[in-house]
């Protein structure tokens, strides 16, 4: 291969190698985007009375006493949805999140939005 050939593929393979590079660097910001969202914090205050029934419902099924499933926020909610995230080993803070939900087999496309 001539000299300059061979220059010309280094460049190409530097250019690819780059390339390469930024996409593997745009896939994990991406991915702790993600991640950040999923642990925002859903407050109460902007779910309707069945969404937060639903949470208490699925906190009871899943072995954790919410208190009655009655669609109010309190203290007794709190505590379970604290508890449940300690079993699951996600931060836990009492605050309903998307990765709450998710580990509570709720869809949280189907809940009220934070207000941005």
């Amino acid at each position: 291969m001539q000299p300059q050939n061979q220059m010309q593929l280094q460049d190409q393979n530097q250019t690819q190698g780059s390339a390469q590079n930024q996409n593997a660097q745009n896939q994990q910001q991406n991915a702790n985007q993600q991640t950040a969202q999923n642990n925002a914090p859903i407050p109460p205050r902007n779910l309707f009375r069945g969404e937060v029934r639903q949470v208490q419902q699925a906190l009871d099924k899943a072995g954790f006493k919410a208190g009655p499933s009655d669609g109010r926020w309190g203290h007794e909610t709190a505590s379970a949805v604290k508890q449940f995230q300690q079993s699951k080993q996600i931060q836990a803070n009492g605050q309903l999140t998307e990765q709450t939900l998710a580990d509570l087999g709720l869809d949280s496309s189907q809940f009220s939005q934070p207000q941005q």
